[in-house]
């Protein structure tokens, strides 16, 4: 909440800060009434430059850093920005008060989304001060979790996620991204245990290299058997030995008894996925728990590896358009075709569920905000999922059923 960007550009930077003000995050802070943007930019066009554009970038970059408004700047441009050969890298450097500036490397017409968000977050690790300090026995930090706004999903999420490493034996210090400020993250420095979420796999082990800790790769603890599969791999990072204590083996037994009844309402019915790879993943495994399928997947982002449980889908498309994917969508045999949809709301807007009853999630949700807790991650999260999706498929009329 207390970082800035400083976007080296034209002004369009400051449009797409609507994207989430106000619109996918209810609480967002980007945008300010008195003017004291956490997204700014230089207003600079392609042509002319002027003699040296370094200097008012420079200029700029002092004044943001130096107002004490701000934890962490963060310096990026846009494409033809790099063409032109701005060292922005220099231009960091030279910023010797206020905040730390780090540098977000203008490769957007090279990755997607999801490589912006990642390098993002290494930037913001990049920017921690370098010093090793005594650390917390059985300790942890997440890095790389998808933190897209300020409401009570994600933190929801990430309370969830605590209590549940404290059961298992581990002390959760801090997420990163996770709605607090940047001095906060210097907390990182003290886990002996980096667990990396795939949305900031590098910054993971940037901080893991940092601070002598250990990593662990996961996945997003999604579902019953995610959830206790990411406890369990996290207990073995940590030294832990043996099953997952009796508090949390319960907890999973109450859990699967409570989703009874909806598991029995759901079984056999099929969901198209539009949306993220890792949440694409991590859906699937939950699916597959509650007797459901999902033989069709449309992924928001450039072509990735999938990791996901079960048969490999028989549709996955790759940033399709949507005309391409309805076709695809309508092709498919009887006993594929979805009955449900999940995904985020530009997806679902766009038409690649096919119109069937959808259940919005990810980014972006312009249509569903969170005002109460409404985790999804963790064995809450697995009851308010299952919740989410049968009353989407009961939307749909008795005939759903």
């Amino acid at each position: 909440p207390d970082a800035a960007v400083m976007v080296d550009g034209p002004s369009c930077v400051i449009t797409k800060a609507d994207y989430i003000a106000g619109n996918h995050d209810l609480h967002s802070t980007l945008l300010s009434c008195d003017g004291r943007h956490r997204v700014m930019c230089t207003v600079t066009s392609t042509m002319p430059q002027p003699p040296n554009p370094e200097d008012k970038l420079s200029a700029l970059l002092e004044s943001a850093a130096g107002s004490g408004l701000y934890g962490v700047v963060l310096l990026t441009g846009l494409p033809f920005m790099r063409l032109i050969g701005m060292d922005y890298e220099g231009i960091a450097s030279r910023v010797r008060s206020g905040a730390p500036v780090a540098v977000v490397p203008p490769l957007s017409l090279e990755g997607d989304w999801l490589d912006g968000y990642a390098k993002a977050l290494d930037a913001l690790v990049s920017a921690l001060p370098v010093r090793r300090v005594r650390k917390r026995r059985r300790s942890a930090v997440i890095a790389g979790y998808l933190f897209d706004r300020n409401e009570r999903d994600h933190s929801a999420n990430i309370s969830g996620l605590k209590r549940l490493l404290a059961a298992a034996g581990v002390d959760l210090l801090a997420v990163l991204p996770g709605g607090k400020e940047f001095k906060s993250w210097e907390r990182a420095r003290e886990a002996e245990l980096v667990i990396s979420m795939p949305y900031g796999r590098q910054a993971a082990a940037r901080l893991a290299a940092m601070t002598g800790a250990r990593l662990v790769e996961t996945g997003l603890p999604v579902g019953i058997g995610g959830t206790s599969a990411w406890l369990a791999s996290v207990r073995a990072a940590a030294g832990l030995k043996g099953p997952l204590p009796p508090v949390l083996a319960e907890l999973e037994r109450a859990t699967r008894r409570e989703l009874a009844p909806a598991q029995a309402a759901l079984a056999h019915h099929n969901i198209v996925f539009a949306g993220d790879p890792y949440l694409y993943s991590a859906l699937r495994g939950f699916a597959l728990e509650l007797c459901m399928r999902v033989p069709a997947a449309f992924i928001g982002s450039l072509s990735r590896p999938l990791s996901a449980p079960g048969p490999a889908a028989k549709l996955v498309m790759f940033a399709p358009e949507v005309a391409e994917a309805a076709e695809a969508l309508a092709a498919l045999g009887r006993y594929d075709r979805p009955r449900l949809g999940v995904g985020n709301s530009l997806a679902i807007t766009g038409g690649l569920t096919g119109g069937v009853p959808a259940v919005e999630l990810g980014f972006p949700s312009y249509a569903h905000h969170c005002l109460d807790d409404e985790p999804f991650m963790g064995y809450a999260g697995a009851r308010s999922l299952a919740g989410r999706l049968l009353n989407a498929l009961q939307s749909a009329g008795n005939d759903g059923l």
